[in-house]
């Protein structure tokens, strides 16, 4: 299983997030779906992943909270804030950590494949505190499963060998303890 660390996720979405809105705004001082439409250069069009701009255009109008049709960097900031206190969807995760490194990949796969057991209040959303509790629990299981608890009734009894030099009573060399 890959290492779950649910703000190193968190921070790869919400970096994602901050570099695709960067360069899509390309100068403007805010976004407008126009401009996630209809990019303005091949460089943005290109550069721009597909499923972060579709993200966008479908929660435009929760993004635009003062509903001016334009995304400005405190709307942006606003919303990033609330991804992380509130957690993400299943949606929100696969959109926005799309274009992660290989380690982010591997963790974003993990998540997804767990997202269920992980979303312990079965809200719809995962945390970071979700994500590390249930790190913190699949650690645990791994150590049950390479160390399993000894019944001690299961035992055989236990010995102490006398090891003095007094050889003179030869029968309390062993003495058994129950």
């Amino acid at each position: 299983m890959a290492k779950l660390i649910g703000s190193s996720l968190f921070t790869g979405a919400i970096s994602n997030l901050n570099a695709n809105y960067l360069l899509m705004l390309n100068g403007n001082k805010g976004l407008t779906l126009d401009n996630i439409l209809n990019p303005s250069s091949d460089n943005v069009k290109y550069t721009v992943n597909q499923n972060f701009r579709s993200y966008m255009m479908t929660n435009f109008n929760q993004i635009d909270v003062d509903g001016d049709g334009t995304i400005s960097e405190d709307d942006l900031s606003n919303y990033a804030t609330k991804l992380q206190t509130q957690g993400m969807t299943y949606n929100e995760l696969s959109q926005l950590c799309a274009n992660g490194g290989s380690s982010m990949s591997s963790l974003l796969d993990t998540v997804l494949s767990n997202f269920n057991e992980i979303d312990t209040n079965h809200d719809g959303r995962v945390t970071q505190n979700e994500i590390n509790a249930y790190r913190i629990n699949e650690e645990i299981k791994d150590v049950k499963e390479k160390y399993p608890r000894i019944d001690p009734t299961k035992m055989s009894m236990f010995y102490e060998t006398d090891t003095s030099n007094d050889t003179s009573n030869k029968d309390d060399d062993d003495k058994v303890f129950n």
